[in-house]
C-alpha cells in the first residue's frame, strides 16, 4: 500500500502550471460581458458586429502593449500549437508559392523542442523539406557553433523554444539572434527567419519584440492564467508568411473563423496582469522552487536535476529524473495524495517511452522513464511545497523498495 493516502477533504495541490493554469478572476470577470452582451460577429458591419470588433481590437491592442509590438502584428489563434504551425507552415507555404521546390527548402530546430513543432518538422521532413535538429548542451541550449554551421542558403526559417515546456531552461536568444544576423548579412538576406515558441515565457519573464529581435513569437493564453482555446501569434513581416488554413478572410487572411470574442477578452486581460504582477511573485517561486530541489536532493541523494540551477531556469519549474522509479506510476501514486504533477509535455505522444527532451539532454546513462515534473504557479505557498517535497521522498523510496 502506498504510503500516503488522499483525504476526501483535503485540498489538492496542482504543480502541472505547465500545462495550464488556473483562470485569473480578473480575467473571468472581463470576459462575463462577452458571453452576454456582445453578442456580434466581429465581421459584420452591423451595430454588434461593430461593437464585437471593438472589444477584439482592444484586446489585441492591449497583447501588443504587453510584447512591445503593433496590434496589425498580431494574429489570434486557437493556442499554442495553431501558432507554431502556423508560424513553421505558413513560411514553407510561402516559399514554396515563391517557386522553391520543397527539396531546395530547409529548416531548423532542436529535438527540445515542444511536440507542435517537432511533429510539424517531422511532417514537412516526409513531404520532402530539408528538416535538420541542431543539438543542444545538456541543460537545453541550443550549441551555437552547431547551429552556425547548420545554416546554408536553403535554411528559410530556425524555430526554437524561448522557455522549455519540461526543464525550464531560458534560451539565449541574444545569442542566437547575433549568429543569425551576422549569416543574414554576410549573405544579403532576410532568410532565416526565427520563430519563438514563448507559450511558456510570460508568466516568468519578459517578452518584447524589439529586445528578442525575432520574426514570429508564439503565446498561449492558458499558460499565463487565461481561458483554454485562445493564443497569439507576432508576425513581423506578413509577407514572409501565407495561411494553413482556408475559409474566410479574418485576422488579415492568416487565420480564418469567426473570432471568439470572450476568449479574446480573457487572454489579453490575463497577460496584461502576469505582465504587471511578475516581479512581486518571481523571487519568492524562485526561493521555493530552490528548496524543494535542496530538500529532494538531500534526501534521495542519486536524484538527477534536469535543466539549469541557475538563472536560465525559470523560477516555476522543478523537473528530476529518479532511477529504479516510473514516472507514469509516481504521478498516479501522487495523484492519489492530492498532488497533481507529470512527467512532462501533456501533448507527448508516449509518456510511458520518456520524455523525448531527457533523452536528448542525456544521450545515453539515464532512463528518462523515471522524470518527474512539477511546475508551480505564482500562488503556489510554502506549506504546499513542503507537503510535496515530502510526498515525492517519501513516495519514491516506497516504489523502488516494492520494486
Amino acid at each position: 500500500m502506498s504510503p500516503q493516502q488522499k483525504t476526501t477533504k483535503e485540498k489538492r495541490i496542482y504543480l502541472d502550471n505547465s500545462a495550464s493554469t488556473a483562470v485569473d478572476e480578473r480575467a473571468l470577470a472581463a470576459m462575463e460581458p462577452c458571453w452576454r452582451e456582445v453578442i456580434g460577429n466581429a465581421g459584420s458591419i452591423h451595430e454588434e458586429g461593430r461593437e464585437a470588433k471593438e472589444v477584439v481590437d482592444t484586446a489585441r491592442a492591449k497583447v501588443a502593449e504587453v510584447i512591445h509590438a503593433l496590434p496589425e502584428n498580431i494574429i489570434f489563434t486557437s493556442g499554442g500549437t495553431e501558432s507554431n504551425n502556423l508560424a513553421i507552415q505558413g513560411v514553407v507555404h510561402e516559399r514554396v508559392l515563391a517557386r522553391n521546390r520543397k527539396s531546395d527548402i530547409s529548416i531548423l530546430t532542436t529535438s527540445v523542442e515542444h511536440n507542435s513543432v517537432l511533429d510539424t518538422f517531422s511532417m514537412l521532413d516526409r513531404d520532402g523539406v530539408q528538416a535538420t535538429y541542431v543539438p543542444t548542451d545538456t541543460i537545453g541550449k541550443v550549441d551555437l557553433e552547431a547551429l552556425e554551421r547548420a545554416m546554408t542558403p536553403q535554411t528559410v526559417l530556425l524555430s526554437l523554444i524561448h522557455v522549455n515546456n519540461e526543464i525550464g531552461t531560458v534560451q539565449d536568444v541574444g545569442a542566437v539572434m547575433k549568429i543569425v544576423r551576422k549569416y543574414r548579412k554576410e549573405h544579403d538576406t532576410i532568410y532565416p527567419l526565427v520563430h519563438l515558441d514563448a507559450c511558456q515565457a510570460p508568466t516568468w519573464v519578459p517578452v518584447h519584440v524589439d529586445t528578442l529581435g525575432v520574426d514570429f513569437i508564439s503565446l498561449d493564453s492558458q499558460k499565463v492564467y487565461g481561458p483554454k482555446g485562445i493564443g497569439a501569434l507576432f508576425i513581423r513581416d506578413m509577407d514572409t508568411i501565407q495561411p494553413i488554413f482556408y475559409g474566410g478572410n479574418q485576422e488579415q487572411g492568416l487565420r480564418p473563423g469567426t473570432p471568439p470574442t470572450p476568449l479574446i477578452v480573457g487572454f489579453a486581460t490575463a497577460l496584461g496582469i502576469v505582465e504587471e504582477e511578475r516581479d512581486s511573485y518571481v523571487s519568492e517561486s524562485r526561493r521555493l522552487r530552490d528548496w524543494c530541489i535542496d530538500y529532494v536532493r538531500k534526501a534521495i541523494p542519486d536524484v538527477v536535476v534536469n535543466g539549469p540551477l541557475d538563472d536560465t531556469r525559470i523560477a516555476g519549474n522543478i523537473n528530476f529524473t529518479f532511477s529504479g522509479v516510473e514516472g507514469e506510476q509516481l504521478v498516479i501514486e501522487l495523484d492519489t495524495c492530492g498532488i497533481a504533477v507529470s512527467t512532462g509535455s501533456a501533448c507527448s505522444f508516449d509518456a510511458s517511452a520518456g520524455s523525448h527532451v531527457i533523452k536528448a539532454l542525456h544521450k545515453e546513462g539515464i532512463d528518462p522513464t523515471g522524470t518527474l515534473r512539477m511546475t508551480l504557479s505564482r500562488h503556489t505557498t510554502q506549506d504546499e511545497i513542503e507537503k510535496v517535497a515530502q510526498c515525492v521522498v517519501n513516495t519514491v523510496q516506497w516504489l523502488r523498495e516494492a520494486h
